[in-house]
């Protein structure tokens, strides 16, 4: 195999961390490869989406949780701004649909 040309490789001198994940070269070449796929679009290797989501639910509202009406207003607000709110990024359920059923039927 010969030599990639310069700008057409990459050297990995270290292995990336965050916090007490550690990244290797198979998360590299996943990198790569996505960027080489995708050029200019944000892309999450699954390593990096398995850390969000990790750091997401640690730091979520836990069931039981005592919320103030303003909490509760701003975690609304901001679950409305994301991407799919009906889950965390687990894909745990973070609503509940509140119905009576009785009502519903009656139409």
């Amino acid at each position: 195999m010969t030599p990639a040309q310069v700008m057409e490789r990459v050297k990995l001198v270290s292995l990336p961390t965050s916090k007490n994940w550690t990244f290797g070269p198979a998360d590299i070449e996943e990198l790569i490869f996505m960027l080489s796929d995708s050029p200019g679009v944000m892309c999450h290797p699954s390593r990096v989406r398995q850390m969000f989501a990790s750091r997401a639910c640690r730091k979520s509202v836990m069931i039981g949780t005592a919320l103030s009406v303003s909490e509760m207003k701003k975690l609304v607000i901001h679950m409305g701004e994301i991407k799919h709110p009906w889950n965390c990024p687990h894909g745990r359920p973070t609503m509940r649909h509140l119905a009576n059923l009785e009502i519903i039927s009656q139409d």
